[in-house]
């Protein structure tokens, strides 16, 4: 890979104690995360997908190994968009962070109108947060990271809470920024959102058990084995990958690997 690296985890572990027992979250995870790409993160619950979004922000300390930042910053997208939310505006909220940086007043409201033109929100800076739905408040808090300047951007299970209108407004900004040249990780248990990803991440019990291509994942090129990665992991299929692999094991030709229901439509007419 010719991208630069901008983030290195080298032998991470997290362990902490909790009722007298030691709980290991993630096992000498060893991951590097590259400028432009798109990172799908995904695991069931307790494998580690949380801690290892707090190890990459910085927020949880680690038990073992060590991280590096080549000249790399990295922000996150929390699940519960009120989570992080402490202003009582928009503007406020924008400029907090730009605040604890230093920033100048007059750059901090040329920043604010960019980032927010760029997630889509086109509310008044002295609106009240209060009065914003919660796909809104997502969108707010990926443009207060985008004001930033955030080398990586971490969704952590950043639709979870949101309605589906909001959950695909948060992704079509995703993909935006994608295309804009921000490198992403996304962490879901939603197989479904990986249809724009570069390479999955899978954990299981602290460990990487998978890391590699998002067609890799779903259809398992590499081996040929009847069962993909994915449905080893105990995931459900998304339905176009479904109806895919049912058309290739009847000798149908497909132009790629499609995963969501638009490339699915795309591989069977540009074949």
């Amino acid at each position: 890979m010719n991208q630069k690296c901008l983030v290195e985890l080298k032998k991470i572990a997290v362990a902490f104690q909790h009722a007298g027992q030691i709980h290991r979250a993630l096992n000498t995870i060893d991951l590097s995360i590259y400028d432009g790409e798109w990172i799908g993160i995904v695991g069931k619950n307790g494998s580690g997908k949380s801690t290892l979004a707090s190890v990459l922000t910085g927020i949880c300390p680690t038990s073992k190994g060590f991280m590096e930042y080549h000249d790399a910053s990295v922000q996150m997208v929390f699940q519960n968009p009120e989570a992080q939310i402490v202003g009582e505006t928009i503007m406020e909220e924008i400029c907090f962070g730009m605040e604890n940086q230093s920033i100048d007043p007059m750059e901090m409201r040329e920043r604010a109108e960019t980032v927010l033109q760029q997630v889509g929100l086109t509310e008044a800076l002295d609106q009240p947060i209060a009065s914003l739905s919660g796909g809104q408040k997502q969108l707010l808090n990926i443009a207060s990271c985008l004001a930033l300047r955030a080398s990586v951007l971490v969704f952590d299970e950043a639709t979870a809470m949101l309605d589906p209108l909001s959950r695909q407004r948060v992704m079509d900004i995703a993909v935006k920024l994608h295309r804009q040249g921000q490198t992403i990780v996304w962490i879901t248990q939603w197989m479904e959102e990986l249809s724009g990803v570069d390479r999955v991440v899978a954990l299981e019990e602290g460990n990487i058990l998978f890391n590699g291509s998002r067609s890799e994942f779903f259809y398992d090129i590499a081996s040929g084995s009847a069962k993909s990665p994915c449905e080893a992991m105990g995931f459900t299929l998304p339905y176009s990958v479904q109806v895919a692999k049912h058309l290739l094991s009847m000798g149908y030709e497909l132009n790629g690997f499609p995963v969501s229901a638009a490339q699915l439509a795309e591989a069977v007419t540009m074949r």
